[in-house]
């Protein structure tokens, strides 16, 4: 059974961890879901107090680690000297995705090189004065390190995750239920497309995931 992991801290996006934690929460089978956080709870950006399944330190060891996002909760993590030394993660035998802002985490854990990558758009220029080139997609995916930018791009961000950990077929069953009645042909083309753009940005729609991401 494969290890997920979403990390969040004080005032994180709601919908960036609601979002992703039911997606994933559905599947008790394939693959274990922690939030995992510095404290035993953590509010959110809207003030709901989330308790923490386990300490950070939980995602060096994990398949998969996503991070949250939160206009002042990232500034605040990134400022915590504890909370960035704790993680040791490896792209190489590892997934690690970010969610809007939760892109600067990565950028400063020094996952992102020069990109590219994505955030949400009112982030863009401040993660371009760090010298990442930043593209205007929903999703982008350099190897095993993935960004999303805007809130619902965690449709993309989980479709890329299970797709590289279990396949295309095990994506489509993991999603379909968010899917609108009689619209599952055009979200799954949409959700296809953003993948295969996310995985080779530069080469446009078609790019096959299995020359780009390695399938853990």
């Amino acid at each position: 059974m494969k290890k997920i992991v979403i990390v969040i801290f004080d005032h994180f996006t709601d919908l960036d961890l609601f979002l992703m934690w039911d997606i994933l929460g559905r599947n008790k089978t394939d693959w274990q879901v922690k939030i995992l956080g510095t404290k035993e709870a953590h509010p959110s950006a809207n003030g709901l107090l989330i308790k923490t399944h386990g300490s950070i330190s939980e995602a060096n060891d994990a398949d998969l680690v996503l991070f949250s996002s939160g206009k002042v909760g990232v500034k605040g993590a990134i400022a915590n000297q504890d909370f960035m030394r704790a993680f040791s993660l490896n792209p190489d035998t590892q997934l690690i995705g970010s969610i809007c802002a939760g892109s600067f985490i990565l950028a400063k854990l020094g996952l992102l090189a020069s990109g590219p990558a994505t955030t949400h758009p009112d982030a863009k220029e401040e993660l371009q004065a760090l010298g990442i080139d930043v593209l205007d997609l929903p999703l982008v995916c350099q190897g095993n390190v993935a960004t999303a930018g805007g809130c619902l791009s965690a449709v993309y961000l989980i479709g890329w995750a299970v797709e590289a950990l279990f396949g295309r077929d095990k994506r489509k069953e993991t999603l379909r239920e968010l899917i609108p009645a009689s619209q599952s042909a055009i979200y799954e083309r949409l959700i296809d497309t953003s993948i295969r753009d996310a995985i080779a940005p530069k080469a446009g729609v078609g790019a096959i995931l299995d020359g780009a991401c390695r399938s853990m």
